[in-house]
């Protein structure tokens, strides 16, 4: 079974350096990124990711890709994800709405965060074809 290891190291007060298997670090401290904003971007940052592949192995001809994510957040003191909404852009001058259809079905069939993210809630989806 593949495994990814990210180390956590506590640099004092509330700062946290994540070293990642890329060799990147992500810092998180202050005004910086929070945990649950790095949770929810990467929802984006996956489903953009393999969106793009997918649509260049699918010959759909993006022209610019921008996707929002929403994260939907229980009522409680602590802030847990119960869900999330994306919306999805995309522009191109020949984009067909069934095969737009079709890749976002892919993306979301294949998006690794998308897959682990749903067992926390429903994740609703939206999309608009710009020319």
């Amino acid at each position: 079974m593949p495994v990814e290891t990210v180390r956590v190291k506590w640099s004092g007060g509330s700062a946290f350096e994540c070293s990642l298997p890329t060799g990147k670090d992500v810092v998180m401290e202050g005004e910086g990124p929070k945990p649950l904003e790095i949770m929810i971007s990467s929802l984006g940052g996956c489903a953009a990711m393999t969106l793009a592949a997918l649509a260049e192995k699918m010959r759909i001809p993006l022209d610019r890709l921008e996707i929002d994510v929403d994260g939907i957040l229980a009522d409680e003191r602590v802030h847990a994800l119960k869900g999330a909404r994306i919306r999805y852009r995309l522009w191109g001058g020949d984009l067909d709405e069934e095969k737009v259809a079709r890749l976002l079905e892919l993306t979301e069939k294949y998006c690794p965060v998308y897959n682990t993210l749903i067992h926390a809630g429903p994740i609703e989806s939206t999309h608009e074809i710009n020319p």
